[in-house]
Protein backbone atom coordinates (compact mmCIF):
# COMPACT_ATOMS: atom_id res chain seq x y z
CA UNK A 1 0.00 0.00 0.00
CA UNK A 2 1.34 3.33 -0.59
CA UNK A 3 2.64 5.14 2.82
CA UNK A 4 0.11 7.78 2.83
CA UNK A 5 -0.90 9.48 6.41
CA UNK A 6 -3.90 9.14 8.31
CA UNK A 7 -5.20 12.38 8.68
CA UNK A 8 -7.55 13.11 12.05
CA UNK A 9 -9.72 15.98 11.58
CA UNK A 10 -11.45 18.02 14.26
CA UNK A 11 -14.39 15.99 13.63
CA UNK A 12 -12.86 13.01 14.49
CA UNK A 13 -12.92 11.67 10.96
CA UNK A 14 -9.92 9.80 9.65
CA UNK A 15 -8.94 9.76 5.94
CA UNK A 16 -6.42 8.52 3.92
CA UNK A 17 -5.95 9.64 -0.07
CA UNK A 18 -4.72 6.40 -2.22
CA UNK A 19 -3.88 6.58 -5.39
CA UNK A 20 -3.62 3.50 -8.34
CA UNK A 21 -2.55 3.26 -11.61
CA UNK A 22 -0.51 1.04 -14.34
CA UNK A 23 2.67 2.25 -13.05
CA UNK A 24 3.07 1.04 -9.80
CA UNK A 25 3.93 -1.98 -8.33
CA UNK A 26 0.81 -2.69 -6.86
CA UNK A 27 -2.80 -2.75 -7.54
CA UNK A 28 -3.46 -0.69 -4.48
CA UNK A 29 -7.19 -0.13 -4.85
CA UNK A 30 -7.70 -3.65 -5.77
CA UNK A 31 -5.95 -4.60 -2.69
CA UNK A 32 -7.55 -2.46 -0.36
CA UNK A 33 -10.76 -3.69 -1.93
CA UNK A 34 -10.30 -7.33 -1.07
CA UNK A 35 -8.64 -6.62 2.21
CA UNK A 36 -11.90 -4.75 3.70
CA UNK A 37 -14.38 -7.54 1.91
CA UNK A 38 -12.09 -9.74 3.61
CA UNK A 39 -12.37 -8.19 7.19
CA UNK A 40 -16.32 -7.26 7.00
CA UNK A 41 -18.53 -8.87 9.18
CA UNK A 42 -21.59 -7.22 8.86
CA UNK A 43 -22.08 -5.48 5.18
CA UNK A 44 -20.97 -4.74 1.91
CA UNK A 45 -23.05 -2.04 0.03
CA UNK A 46 -21.15 -1.31 -2.75
CA UNK A 47 -22.71 1.48 -5.37
CA UNK A 48 -20.80 1.41 -9.18
CA UNK A 49 -21.95 2.22 -12.48
CA UNK A 50 -20.10 -0.79 -13.84
CA UNK A 51 -19.48 -4.01 -12.11
CA UNK A 52 -16.99 -6.51 -13.41
CA UNK A 53 -14.97 -8.07 -10.85
CA UNK A 54 -12.28 -10.15 -11.91
CA UNK A 55 -12.14 -13.62 -10.27
CA UNK A 56 -11.04 -13.31 -6.85
CA UNK A 57 -12.89 -10.20 -5.99
CA UNK A 58 -16.07 -12.01 -7.30
CA UNK A 59 -15.07 -14.89 -4.88
CA UNK A 60 -14.75 -12.88 -1.78
CA UNK A 61 -17.98 -11.33 -2.26
CA UNK A 62 -19.28 -14.72 -2.77
CA UNK A 63 -17.60 -15.70 0.51
CA UNK A 64 -18.54 -12.96 2.40
CA UNK A 65 -22.31 -13.12 1.67
CA UNK A 66 -22.12 -17.42 1.95
CA UNK A 67 -20.82 -16.63 5.48
CA UNK A 68 -23.65 -14.26 6.67
CA UNK A 69 -22.35 -10.69 5.37
CA UNK A 70 -25.04 -8.57 4.20
CA UNK A 71 -23.43 -7.86 0.17
CA UNK A 72 -25.70 -5.92 -1.69
CA UNK A 73 -24.59 -4.37 -5.07
CA UNK A 74 -26.40 -1.74 -6.73
CA UNK A 75 -25.77 -0.95 -10.30
CA UNK A 76 -27.64 1.47 -13.08
CA UNK A 77 -30.49 -0.64 -15.45
CA UNK A 78 -29.83 2.66 -17.63
CA UNK A 79 -25.61 2.86 -18.03
CA UNK A 80 -24.04 4.77 -20.33
CA UNK A 81 -22.70 2.06 -22.71
CA UNK A 82 -24.89 -0.93 -24.04
CA UNK A 83 -22.05 -3.21 -23.81
CA UNK A 84 -20.46 -2.87 -20.44
CA UNK A 85 -24.71 -3.03 -18.91
CA UNK A 86 -24.77 -6.47 -19.89
CA UNK A 87 -21.03 -7.17 -19.34
CA UNK A 88 -22.17 -6.34 -15.74
CA UNK A 89 -25.77 -7.90 -15.80
CA UNK A 90 -23.49 -11.27 -16.94
CA UNK A 91 -22.52 -11.28 -13.51
CA UNK A 92 -25.95 -11.10 -11.43
CA UNK A 93 -26.72 -15.02 -11.62
CA UNK A 94 -23.32 -15.76 -9.76
CA UNK A 95 -23.93 -12.92 -7.39
CA UNK A 96 -27.85 -14.13 -6.78
CA UNK A 97 -27.01 -17.78 -6.26
CA UNK A 98 -24.46 -16.83 -3.69
CA UNK A 99 -27.15 -14.56 -1.61
CA UNK A 100 -25.44 -11.30 -2.73
CA UNK A 101 -28.55 -8.94 -3.20
CA UNK A 102 -28.12 -7.22 -6.42
CA UNK A 103 -30.12 -4.00 -7.22
CA UNK A 104 -31.17 -2.25 -10.48
CA UNK A 105 -31.10 2.00 -10.21
CA UNK A 106 -34.25 2.80 -12.44
CA UNK A 107 -34.44 6.39 -11.92
CA UNK A 108 -31.05 7.27 -14.43
CA UNK A 109 -27.43 6.46 -15.03
CA UNK A 110 -26.06 5.78 -11.50
CA UNK A 111 -22.47 6.98 -11.08
CA UNK A 112 -21.91 6.21 -7.39
CA UNK A 113 -19.17 5.00 -6.83
CA UNK A 114 -18.63 3.81 -3.13
CA UNK A 115 -17.76 0.67 -1.42
CA UNK A 116 -18.83 0.97 2.53
CA UNK A 117 -17.89 -1.79 5.20
CA UNK A 118 -19.53 -2.77 8.43
CA UNK A 119 -20.06 0.56 10.28
CA UNK A 120 -16.66 2.73 10.24
CA UNK A 121 -15.09 2.26 6.63
CA UNK A 122 -15.88 3.87 3.39
CA UNK A 123 -14.39 4.79 -0.10
CA UNK A 124 -15.64 6.40 -2.26
CA UNK A 125 -13.56 8.20 -5.64
CA UNK A 126 -13.19 7.52 -9.08
CA UNK A 127 -12.69 3.83 -9.01
CA UNK A 128 -15.32 1.53 -10.47
CA UNK A 129 -15.89 -1.81 -9.67
CA UNK A 130 -14.28 -3.25 -12.65
CA UNK A 131 -11.26 -4.61 -14.03
CA UNK A 132 -9.99 -1.35 -15.79
CA UNK A 133 -10.58 0.49 -12.89
CA UNK A 134 -8.74 -1.76 -10.20
CA UNK A 135 -5.75 -2.69 -12.48
CA UNK A 136 -4.93 -0.35 -15.40
CA UNK A 137 -6.54 2.98 -15.05
CA UNK A 138 -5.05 5.82 -12.84
CA UNK A 139 -7.22 6.64 -9.77
CA UNK A 140 -7.88 8.27 -6.40
CA UNK A 141 -10.21 6.75 -3.28
CA UNK A 142 -10.65 8.52 0.04
CA UNK A 143 -10.40 5.90 2.68
CA UNK A 144 -12.87 7.34 5.24
CA UNK A 145 -12.57 5.78 9.05
CA UNK A 146 -15.47 7.20 10.78
CA UNK A 147 -18.66 5.88 12.49
CA UNK A 148 -21.06 8.75 11.70
CA UNK A 149 -20.11 9.05 8.24
CA UNK A 150 -20.26 5.37 7.45
CA UNK A 151 -24.24 5.64 9.18
CA UNK A 152 -24.89 8.65 6.62
CA UNK A 153 -23.52 6.83 3.72
CA UNK A 154 -25.51 3.64 4.71
CA UNK A 155 -28.20 5.50 5.01
CA UNK A 156 -28.28 7.46 1.40
CA UNK A 157 -27.60 3.67 0.50
CA UNK A 158 -30.68 2.12 1.77
CA UNK A 159 -33.07 5.63 0.69
CA UNK A 160 -31.81 4.29 -2.86
CA UNK A 161 -32.36 1.00 -2.38
CA UNK A 162 -35.85 1.42 -1.08
CA UNK A 163 -36.81 4.82 -3.49
CA UNK A 164 -35.01 3.67 -6.73
CA UNK A 165 -34.41 0.04 -7.14
CA UNK A 166 -35.50 -2.92 -8.49
CA UNK A 167 -34.32 -6.07 -6.09
CA UNK A 168 -33.19 -8.70 -8.90
CA UNK A 169 -34.43 -12.48 -7.30
CA UNK A 170 -32.96 -15.67 -8.89
CA UNK A 171 -36.24 -17.15 -10.03
CA UNK A 172 -36.97 -13.55 -12.31
CA UNK A 173 -33.41 -14.21 -13.49
CA UNK A 174 -33.49 -16.83 -15.13
CA UNK A 175 -36.69 -16.32 -16.98
CA UNK A 176 -34.69 -13.58 -19.21
CA UNK A 177 -35.11 -13.56 -22.88
CA UNK A 178 -32.55 -15.99 -24.24
CA UNK A 179 -31.76 -12.56 -26.39
CA UNK A 180 -30.20 -11.25 -23.10
CA UNK A 181 -28.77 -14.16 -22.21
CA UNK A 182 -26.57 -14.48 -25.63
CA UNK A 183 -25.77 -11.04 -25.10
CA UNK A 184 -24.74 -10.93 -21.60
CA UNK A 185 -22.01 -13.88 -22.82
CA UNK A 186 -20.78 -12.29 -25.66
CA UNK A 187 -20.50 -9.11 -24.08
CA UNK A 188 -18.69 -10.71 -20.83
CA UNK A 189 -15.54 -12.18 -22.97
CA UNK A 190 -14.65 -8.70 -23.74
CA UNK A 191 -14.88 -7.77 -19.64
CA UNK A 192 -10.75 -7.57 -19.04
CA UNK A 193 -10.74 -4.65 -21.86
CA UNK A 194 -13.86 -2.64 -21.63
Amino acid sequence: FPKTKLTQLHNNLGMQLVTAGPMGQWDNLALIYMKAISMARKCIYIQTPYFLPEESMKSALQAAALSGVDVRIMIPLYPDSKILKYSSLSYVKECLAADIKVLLYTERMLHAKCVIIDDEFVTTGSTNFDFRSLEHNFECNALIYSKSFCTKMKAIFLADSEQSCEEMTLEEWVKRPLSQRALESSSRLLGPVL
